[in-house]
């Protein structure tokens, strides 16, 4: 069956006395389900908070590509760092499992680009994540959430080849919840997929862990 998914981007408004989210989500997505998906480059610390217990990230592979200014990637052991300009992005397709008590809570891929020297020595160098990279830059990312949906993600979104096999990581039916969204500011940019494996976990909690 297809996933329910929709692809309108949300938009955010506040006001001195208020503050609203809007995305047409999917109808069962739950108020904690939302929460989760609307995380801006947190979702460890909301996912710790949740389940009361360390989240552990686990590197699953993690490819660095040299780029022409004609988009062409071309696999490399050593980025040039040093060369990386907005004709000539580093870029890093890289995957990780968050963990907690040993069970993957999500399945995270990402394409990350990085538009300047500076950028990609922090990030590729000196081995900030995601996060921190922004926290160094002295911003606050840009969030732009694209997709949500249950089940399986769109065909091709979710390089699973190279993960390690294990059912947990397979979501294979309307079980699973993802999402798909960008972290953006001038020269650094993110585009991940999550994929949360098993919707239970928002149910029961820590029993489920």
């Amino acid at each position: 069956s297809i996933p329910e998914h929709l692809t309108m981007a949300p938009f955010y408004t506040f006001t001195p006395n208020s503050t609203s989210i809007s995305f047409p989500w999917p109808v069962s997505v739950t108020g904690t389900e939302r929460v989760m998906l609307s995380a801006q480059g947190n979702l460890q610390k909301f996912l710790s908070a949740f389940f009361a217990r360390p989240i552990h990230v686990s590197l699953v592979y993690s490819n660095d590509f040299d780029t022409t200014p004609s988009g062409e990637r071309t696999p490399t052991l050593t980025p040039n760092v040093l060369s990386a300009s907005r004709d000539r992005p580093a870029l890093q397709t890289r995957q990780v499992y968050l963990e907690c008590e040993d069970k993957i809570v999500c399945i995270c891929t990402s394409t990350v680009t990085m538009s300047n020297p500076h950028v990609a020595n922090l990030f590729l160098v000196e081995k900030y994540p995601i996060g921190q990279t922004f926290s160094k830059l002295g911003q606050t990312a840009n969030f732009e959430l694209i997709e949500v949906g249950f089940g399986e993600p769109p065909k091709g979104t979710l390089q699973s080849k190279e993960s390690r096999s294990t059912t947990e990581s397979k979501p294979t039916d309307n079980s699973a919840l993802w999402r798909k969204y960008r972290l953006f500011v001038e020269d650094f940019e993110c585009e991940i997929l999550e994929v949360f494996p098993s919707r239970q976990m928002f149910s029961f909690g820590e029993a489920w862990l």
